[in-house]
């Protein structure tokens, strides 16, 4: 099965956190606090068994990490 991507964006005036737990991209003015929620929404995520990974991007829209959330075994 493929992770469930939750992605970390540029976007004007702050950042956006993406993810279809949530249904609506997140905002956020900080960069830092826009990758706490993705991580966070990844933990549920893997605490439901699904696996997870967060992508984030910087302001050039380069890719500049990403980490895997695995799924917890229940």
């Amino acid at each position: 099965m493929a992770d469930h991507e939750i992605k970390v964006t540029p976007v004007d005036g702050g950042w956006s956190v993406e993810c279809w737990l949530v249904g609506q991209p997140q905002m956020f003015l900080s960069d830092r606090r826009a990758e706490e929620s993705a991580q966070r929404l990844a933990q549920t995520v893997a605490a439901v068994g699904e696996d997870a990974r967060v992508v984030v991007h910087d302001r050039s829209h380069a890719l500049v990490g990403t980490r895997r959330y695995f799924a917890n075994d229940r």
